[in-house]
């Protein structure tokens, strides 16, 4: 009796292939984040992304929706936004407190940006499970990183 043993190996194509599905789509269509968002104003311009990780059609029951979004709103309206409400600084990086934003947005993102950050503006501007926004007045740009964005009541 003879015991045939083979290997399993991943070939390159499978490997690009699979690399290429992890990349998310980058979308530039406004309506479905205004329509979430309008306590924001009108955005003008945006590029975002959403992931449902564990979102495998294969299981039942809810998924989690990320979002992560630079959006490019009305002139002056980052300044009014962010004038009522004690602001801090904030800085790309990979802290608790800094802006991460996906390497796939990041392109998006104003040059030499002073982001700005309210835990108040988080959960007045934005109905979700969990949102952060961060703000740059000097280009009237918002950064949104939440999960499961609702339609407002």
């Amino acid at each position: 009796m003879a015991t045939v043993v083979t290997g399993c190996a991943a070939s390159p194509v499978a490997d690009a292939k699979a690399e290429a599905s992890k990349t998310l789509q980058i979308y530039t269509d406004t309506e479905p984040l205004a329509e979430r968002l309008p306590k924001l104003g009108r955005i003008v311009s945006v590029h975002w992304q959403q992931e449902a990780p564990g979102g495998d059609s294969r299981v039942p029951g809810p998924t989690d929706y990320f979002v992560s979004a630079l959006m490019k709103l009305d002139p002056g309206s980052v300044a009014v936004l962010t004038a009522s409400t004690q602001m801090e600084s904030a800085a790309i990086g990979a802290g608790p407190e800094s802006i991460a934003i996906p390497a796939e947005l990041a392109e998006f993102a104003p040059a030499g940006a002073q982001w700005v950050h309210s835990g108040v503006l988080d959960g007045t501007l934005v109905r979700a499970d969990s949102a952060k926004l961060y703000f740059d007045p000097g280009s009237d740009t918002v950064y949104l990183s939440a999960t499961n964005v609702h339609l407002p009541n």
